[in-house]
């Protein structure tokens, strides 16, 4: 399933999910992927999380329930969670930890402190579209116009 793109993803995790953790969080995932947001949220919704990918991913699922319904709560949420990630001492010199970073000031509409972050990982990403079309974004918001088209012509 895992080289298959997801195929059968739902017959070989849900039985998966109270017998290994990564289960519940590759389902998560895949829900993510074929846009079924609210089975997501169903599955991570009560998840006490331990590690920073746990949290990473709770942020996400709300980010995007947050931006599709427009609700600032899961925004609030989503941006606690990533801040949290992002400023803890074992995780703010790391890339997921830059990324978080990079995510709380995106969704405080903060752009130059997104760029600081994304600036420090941009070598990592250079191929990476989604990586591009978010540097792009962030680097017009905060008028850097030579480099949102730099970032956009990448993608």
């Amino acid at each position: 399933m895992v080289f298959r793109g997801g195929e059968n993803a739902l017959q070989v995790l849900p039985p998966l999910i109270d017998v290994i953790p990564e289960a519940r969080l590759n389902l998560v995932i895949y829900y993510l992927k074929n846009d079924e947001v609210n089975e997501a949220y169903t599955l991570i919704k009560d998840m006490e999380c331990v590690l920073p990918k746990e949290y990473i991913l709770k942020a996400v699922v709300h980010a995007v329930i947050g931006q599709t319904g427009e609700n600032k709560d899961h925004m609030r949420i989503a941006q606690n969670f990533f801040q949290m990630v992002g400023a803890s001492p074992s995780e703010c010199d790391t890339i997921p930890g830059r990324q978080c970073m990079a995510s709380t000031f995106f969704i405080l509409k903060q752009f130059d402190d997104v760029l600081v972050y994304l600036k420090s990982i941009r070598p990592y990403f250079i191929h990476d579209d989604d990586f591009n079309w978010n540097f792009g974004i962030a680097s017009a918001a905060a008028g850097e116009y030579k480099e949102a088209e730099e970032g956009f012509l990448q993608v």
